[in-house]
């Protein structure tokens, strides 16, 4: 990821998107008090604080991600928070934890950004107890939202296009989902896979970039490196874009989540 201190801060500040679908997921699982729960892609650590919360002080939760600006935020809330602690690390590898340590495996907003989908899987079963339960909300291949679409757009125009993003962002389909659960030991009872239908507001072109940035660790812009004058000028296009979709209420982006329960057999 291109992260920077100031994205992190500032994804802290716009990510109610993010964690409104992430309270979607949670009321799916409906978590028990004095669960032990991993966050995935745990961000700045506030709806892993939420869940430490829920799950109370019989109860744990751990959050994990890869941006060490995001953790370092993240970690300035354990001291109010006994059962809550937060690693630097990858979903493809949880080897920090012994096998069968969690309840609840829970991803929001993350798994299109991890490199080995299937890898992750497998480690997600791993680290769950028998009849734990893996919880995971994000975008759907099958459906495209106005943000790839402009993106993808301007990003394959001249000079932009030569920098080709090293990890790009991969949405799963349903059946992708499904194959993934079946491959990883995943149950086929008790699966549920639903749509969460919501709507992005945003004031104009310039809200929505930064939240766009802010969202992706600054990987808006493909491959070009964070500082270069090729990414103002790729911002100024996307702007330009936004403004035609705008209208005197801002912006209002539809999207559709799809949000997965699976049990570990």
């Amino acid at each position: 990821m291109a992260d920077t201190s100031e994205l992190a801060k500032g994804y802290t500040l716009l990510n109610s998107t993010q964690y409104s679908a992430g309270l979607f997921l949670l009321s799916r699982l409906a978590i028990p008090p004095g669960s032990h729960v991993l966050n995935i892609g745990c961000g700045p650590g506030d709806l892993t604080a939420h869940i430490a919360s829920l799950v109370g002080p019989t109860g744990s939760a751990t959050g994990i991600g890869p941006s060490p600006e995001r953790i370092a935020l993240a970690q300035k809330l354990t001291p109010t928070q006994p059962n809550l602690t937060f690693h630097l690390g990858i979903a493809e590898d949880l080897s920090r934890f012994p096998s069968g340590s969690f309840d609840v495996v829970f991803v929001n907003s993350t798994l299109h950004w991890v490199e080995d989908q299937p890898r992750a899987m497998h480690e997600f079963a791993r680290v769950l107890k028998a009849g734990g339960r893996l919880g995971i909300s994000g975008g759907p291949g099958d459906y495209t939202t106005a943000q790839e679409r402009i993106m993808a757009e301007v990003m394959s125009r001249e000079p932009y296009s030569a920098y080709v993003e090293e990890i790009p962002s991969r949405f799963l389909k349903r059946r992708e989902m499904e194959g993934l659960l079946d491959e990883a030991g995943f149950s086929q009872q008790g699966r549920e896979i639903v749509v969460n239908r919501i709507v992005k507001v945003a004031r104009d072109g310039e809200a929505m970039i930064e939240w766009l940035d802010a969202s992706s660790g600054g990987k808006t812009y493909g491959g070009i490196s964070v500082g270069s004058p090729l990414r103002a000028r790729a911002m100024e296009e996307m702007k330009r874009e936004w403004d035609k979709v705008t209208s005197e209420e801002g912006i209002r982006v539809e999207m559709e989540l799809l949000v997965t329960v699976a049990v570990k057999e």
